[in-house]
């Protein structure tokens, strides 16, 4: 008696570990013949100084007594051998001794092509006085650069209160019908990585 039942426990535990097995080899096996499963791509990890900046200010008509339309161009340079995330550029202009800000402009450069630069214009208006333009370069809603860059706009000439045209110091009337109203000058642009 004693020999049958340890039989049938014998007989159960080798029945309890063949469903076992066979339950795990089917598990296994079941996971190697799935459709593979499709792991994304890692974003694109982008080069800390890929892109440079440069920029320059022309004055624009539509200048009045009191300020000038600029036209600030920015060229942007993707040195990479592949495209560039999404760019965005937002150029604050504040003025020298308060540093308060007086115009804000954003513009969207989109993706730019692997070794090329795209040029944008951002429209900026000033009056006569010394300002510092920055300008806040994104990739992909990241900021990846900063560049300042200061200017000054001075009248070459303006008109007194009869009406008269009276030139700045040391302008003559040749020279402001040469120059226009209006003169800008600007420094070197500092471009700093955010990365």
């Amino acid at each position: 008696m004693t020999m049958n039942k340890n039989l049938k426990k014998a007989g159960a535990l080798i029945a309890v570990t063949v469903i076992m097995l066979v339950s795990i080899i089917g598990a296994i096996s079941s996971g190697l013949f799935d459709e593979p499963v499709d792991i994304p791509e890692p974003k694109p990890q982008y080069p800390t100084d890929h892109l440079s900046i440069d920029a320059s200010f022309l004055l624009k008509t539509g200048e009045t007594n009191d300020s000038v339309n600029v036209s600030c161009d920015l060229f942007m340079t993707n040195i990479w051998e592949k495209e560039s995330g999404e760019i965005k550029a937002t150029a604050y202009v504040s003025e020298q001794n308060t540093n308060f800000a007086t115009f804000k402009s954003t513009v969207e450069f989109g993706v730019i092509d692997a070794n090329s630069t795209k040029e944008l214009n951002i429209p900026v208006k000033f009056e006569d006085n010394s300002y510092k333009v920055e300008i806040l370069l994104f990739e992909n809603n990241k900021l990846v650069k900063k560049a300042t860059l200061s200017i000054t706009i001075y009248q070459n000439y303006y008109y007194d209160y009869g009406g008269s045209v009276v030139y700045n110091k040391g302008r003559t009337e040749t020279d402001a019908l040469d120059d226009g109203q209006w003169s800008i000058e600007s420094g070197i642009v500092s471009i700093q990585s955010v990365r």
